[in-house]
């Protein structure tokens, strides 16, 4: 209760003094009073006007007519010229303000060119489709190469495995290393021991299968494939034979036994009407024919030209 009592004169004193202050202090008036402020608005009829005059017009709405009309001196000033707008003209159809927005075609190609493309095109892809084949035919034929060239080896090495073979047999035969009347080798493969064929002739000069020697009939050899019936005979009736003639003919055979190309190679006697009746009687040779053997199988015909 002394607590209360104590608060209650605490507030009146506060308050007290608050009052007494916002009387003295707060509560004044200035004087002389402050002059009134505020801004000057014309009054008139309507929300748009121009001009520095006053118009004439009714007293409702002009005021009061015997006022003065106070004219304040203005300095002329230039008004920046409105910027002026053309005003779309509508034309009789139609039937709106808005244009609509023009869609831009795209110009068509001209046929002739588009026709020249596609040619070009196809062109390019024929030459691109040429040079794969082109490519993988010079594969094929670089494998086909390989592959003969190891067929080749392979037989090389089979027949001379098949030479030493008849040489040791003709070794245990005579007690000598060949068949001849003398000790040593004889052939022109290399190596050591007597080339040649079991059913050959000792004194020929001829290692391989050959045909025999014959007048103007001549021999050869190509590996194990035998001439279809006699060689053609070279017809020299036009020449000038005076001696006895050696002529040898290098001859490339195609598989089917057909001989694709033949050239002198060794002659003992130099005459081109011989050669040339020469080369055209080794092209008229006929072979066996051999699936198996190389794409251009090399061999030699060797003719003997009596007079």
């Amino acid at each position: 209760m002394k607590i209360s009592r104590r608060g209650l004169i605490a507030t009146i004193i506060y308050h007290g003094l608050l009052l007494a202050l916002m009387i003295f202090a707060g509560l004044t008036f200035p004087d002389p009073p402050p002059e009134e402020e505020g801004i000057l608005v014309n009054f008139g009829t309507d929300d748009s006007g121009f001009g520095q005059f006053e118009p004439s017009g009714d007293e409702e709405n002009a005021g009061d007519p015997d006022l003065p009309v106070v004219q304040e001196s203005v300095v002329a000033e230039t008004a920046p010229p409105e910027p002026s707008y053309a005003e779309p003209v509508a034309k009789p159809d139609q039937t709106q303000d808005l244009e609509e927005t023009r869609v831009v075609e795209t110009p068509k190609p001209d046929p002739k060119e588009v026709e020249r493309q596609r040619i070009e095109k196809e062109r390019i892809e024929r030459e691109r489709r040429q040079e794969q084949e082109r490519l993988e035919r010079e594969r094929i034929e670089r494998e086909r190469i390989e592959r003969e060239r190891l067929e080749q080896e392979r037989i090389a090495r089979e027949r001379e495995k098949k030479a030493r073979r008849l040489n040791n047999m003709g070794r245990s035969a005579f007690g000598k290393k060949g068949v001849g009347e003398g000790d040593g080798s004889q052939g022109v493969a290399g190596g050591s021991g007597n080339q040649g064929v079991s059913t050959g002739s000792a004194g020929a000069d001829n290692y391989g299968t050959g045909g025999g020697l014959g007048n103007n009939a001549g021999n050869y050899g190509l590996g194990d494939r035998k001439a279809l019936g006699s060689l053609p005979k070279p017809n020299v009736s036009g020449c000038s034979v005076t001696q006895r003639i050696v002529v040898k003919v290098e001859i490339k055979v195609d598989r089917n036994g057909k001989v694709i190309s033949a050239v002198v190679t060794e002659a003992t006697y130099q005459d081109n009407c011989i050669w040339n009746t020469v080369v055209a009687a080794a092209k008229r040779s006929r072979f066996t024919m051999d699936q198996n053997a190389p794409y251009q199988q090399t061999g030699w015909i060797r003719y003997i030209i009596e007079p």
